[in-house]
């Protein structure tokens, strides 16, 4: 009954009020202490014309639930949770505030600035560039086009001495359209890999021991409309029937269709099939092909603060989960070691944050194999959630990496 519950609540979870992209809205933040509280917030969907969006879903008592409420329907919610003796804080009072104030103006420069936010033209336009300056370890190709025709990018980076296949560890950001801090930070990435490979023995030292391929956006198509028309959408842009879109992380062919997803239109929506996105069909069609070799995948998102191994399916270990977390604690504490102290959680998906199916991670481990198979919820805890300001870019992106070269180097490659 849970199960089905979390589901139902899940496919409601969709930003359908935006229009002439406003948001004048605030982000609330609740906190459930009992199983009627979750039953009270779930059933916030059900009322009739109530206009929300949760950030962070009701999973479980005493885990946050964060509310995108719109301006006018604030005084109903705050009713509701008054009726039902639920307290809140105001995470965001002024949301448009924050979408305003998200990105920098462009500099006269121009092009592409890795202390801001970038359109997905010069993201492309960036990785073409650093491939081919860097043409002696890395590589620009697309593993193909989206359901709009947008290429999906990806650089591969190996070292400049490799004569014979290595393993290959499989990096995407992107994979949710609106959460813009993943794109920036596999770029970041990207760069410090290849400017810094000759004079840097930590990048020599993980680009030497396997090849790295990176995608900053999984959903290119997503990610240019949260820049043209809706800054908070989630979910693809393929025309289904009564739908336009699917959670390309519910879109996988291993435990499809589970907990925590939804059959009929929403932000959790697993498609009518698996795989029906063209998006994760093309990114699986290449793993696939790169399976022999392949020893890692990393899915990153935003928010929360979280190192994931699997399962999202069930509350369970895999065969490699002492490993996985071994390697995962170890990376975690790289990062917060970075300078800034940033604090991660390392565990099961389905334990630290909610369950769900048909995902990146759990596919590529339980389908493909993969020994080291990790999600990321990168910056914050909730207090700018999804519209994370550009300042913290390079931040997030230092100690991200720093967090990288410590999983790599103790990875185990046999």
């Amino acid at each position: 009954m849970f199960t089905f519950k979390l589901s139902v609540f899940l496919c409601f979870a969709v930003f359908t009020f935006v229009e002439a992209g406003q948001y004048d809205g605030k982000v609330l933040r609740v906190v459930p202490q009992t199983n009627e509280d979750l039953e009270n917030l779930r059933s916030l969907v059900d009322e009739d014309g109530l206009q929300i969006d949760f950030w962070q879903g009701p999973a479980e008592v005493g885990r946050n639930v964060d509310i995108y409420v719109h301006e006018a329907n604030l005084a109903t919610v705050f009713e509701l949770l008054k009726n039902f003796k639920l307290s809140y804080t105001v995470l965001i009072d002024d949301v448009q505030g924050e979408v305003d104030n998200e990105n920098p103006p462009t500099s006269r420069a121009g092009g592409f600035q890795y202390e801001r936010y970038n359109t997905l033209s010069a993201i492309h336009a960036e990785m073409q560039k650093l491939a081919s300056t860097h043409s002696n370890i890395a590589s620009l190709f697309s593993t193909g086009k989206s359901y709009e025709g947008n290429e999906q990018f990806a650089v591969k980076i190996r070292s400049q001495n490799s004569r014979k296949p290595k393993k290959t560890f499989f990096v995407n950001c992107g994979i949710h359209a609106r959460e813009w801090i993943t794109p920036a930070t596999c770029m970041y990435m990207i760069r410090e890999m290849l400017t810094k490979y000759g004079t840097d023995s930590s990048v020599k030292s993980m680009v030497d021991k396997m090849d790295w391929v990176i995608m900053p956006s999984l959903n290119p198509d997503g990610y240019k409309y949260t820049w043209n028309a809706n800054r908070m959408w989630r979910r693809t842009k393929t025309k289904h029937s009564g739908c336009t879109g699917a959670d390309p992380n519910r879109n996988w062919n291993y435990k499809w269709g589970g907990v925590g997803t939804s059959s009929s239109c929403g932000d959790t929506y697993h498609g009518p099939r698996p795989f029906s996105e063209v998006e994760t069909y093309n990114v699986a069609k290449y793993l696939l092909k790169q399976r022999r070799n392949l020893i890692g995948y990393m899915d990153i998102h935003a928010y929360s603060q979280l190192w994931m191994t699997p399962w999202g399916y069930k509350r369970a270990y895999p065969n490699d989960s002492g490993e996985q977390m071994r390697v995962g604690k170890i990376a975690a504490n790289a990062l917060r070691n970075a300078g800034y102290g940033t604090t991660y959680k390392v565990g099961p998906s389905s334990v630290i944050i909610y369950a769900t199916s048909g995902t990146t991670g759990d596919w590529a481990s339980g389908f493909l194999g993969v020994k080291y198979s990790y999600a990321l919820e990168l910056r914050d805890k909730g207090r700018h959630g999804f519209l994370l300001p550009a300042s913290q870019i390079i931040p997030t992106g230092v100690e991200t990496f720093a967090a990288m070269k410590a999983m790599a180097n103790a990875m185990k490659l046999s």
